[in-house]
C-alpha cells in the first residue's frame, strides 16, 4: 500500500469531509502533508474553507428550520438560545467566527445561532469569513509543524513521510469513529 500516494488521491476529499464537522486534526495533518509535497497548500486551505461554510451554513439552516422542534425537546437548547442571541447581539460577527474555534461547538454553534434571531445573510457573511481565517490559520499550523518536524528529523524524509501517512490515516478513522458513535449516542441516549 502507498500510502503517500493515498494521501495525494484522497487528501482533498479527506480535508472537505473533516471540514465539514469539527475538522481541525485533518486540517493540520493535510496541512504537514502540504509541507510534504503530498498536497497543495493553498488547494488544502480552499477545499477546508468550502467545507468549513456548507457545514457551518448546513447546521445554521437545520437549526433556523428544526430550531423550534429542538428547543421543545431539548431544554438545555431553549435556556441556551436566549445567551447566544445575547452574544450574537453584542459581538455580532466575531461571535460566528470565534464559535468556530472552540471546540465542540462547530456544530452545535450553528444550531443554536440558526434558533435564534441572527439573519441568514449576516451568518453566512461571517461564516465566509471565519471558514476562510479559521483555514488559513489551522492549514498554516499544520504546515509549519511538518516543517519543523521535517528539520528535526533531517534526512529521513521517507519515514517522515510514511508516519504522517499513518497518523493521517489513524486519525481520519478515528475522528469518523467518533462522528458515528456521537451520532448514535445522541439519537438512542439511554
Amino acid at each position: 500500500m502507498d500510502i503517500p500516494a493515498l494521501i495525494q488521491q484522497h487528501g482533498l476529499a479527506a480535508v472537505f469531509i473533516g471540514a465539514l464537522l469539527e475538522g481541525e486534526t485533518v486540517l493540520l495533518l493535510a496541512g504537514a502533508s502540504a509541507h510534504l509535497g503530498l498536497l497543495d497548500l493553498r488547494a488544502v486551505m480552499a477545499t477546508a474553507a468550502v467545507g468549513a461554510f456548507l457545514g457551518d451554513t448546513f447546521f445554521f439552516l437545520l437549526g433556523r428550520h428544526f430550531g423550534p422542534r429542538v428547543t421543545d425537546r431539548l431544554p438545555w437548547v431553549a435556556q441556551a438560545v436566549p445567551r447566544i442571541d445575547r452574544l450574537i447581539a453584542r459581538w455580532r460577527w466575531i461571535a460566528v467566527v470565534a464559535l468556530r474555534f472552540m471546540y465542540g461547538m462547530r456544530m452545535a454553534g450553528p444550531v443554536v445561532i440558526g434558533a435564534g434571531k441572527m439573519p441568514v445573510w449576516e451568518f453566512m457573511a461571517a461564516n465566509a469569513l471565519g471558514a476562510v481565517f479559521w483555514s488559513a490559520l489551522i492549514a498554516g499550523l499544520g504546515y509549519a509543524a511538518g516543517h519543523a518536524v521535517a528539520r528535526m528529523l533531517g534526512s529521513v524524509v521517507g519515514i517522515e513521510k510514511v508516519l504522517l501517512a499513518l497518523a493521517v490515516v489513524a486519525i481520519v478513522v478515528a475522528a469518523v469513529a467518533h462522528a458515528v458513535v456521537r451520532h448514535r449516542s445522541q439519537r438512542n441516549p439511554d
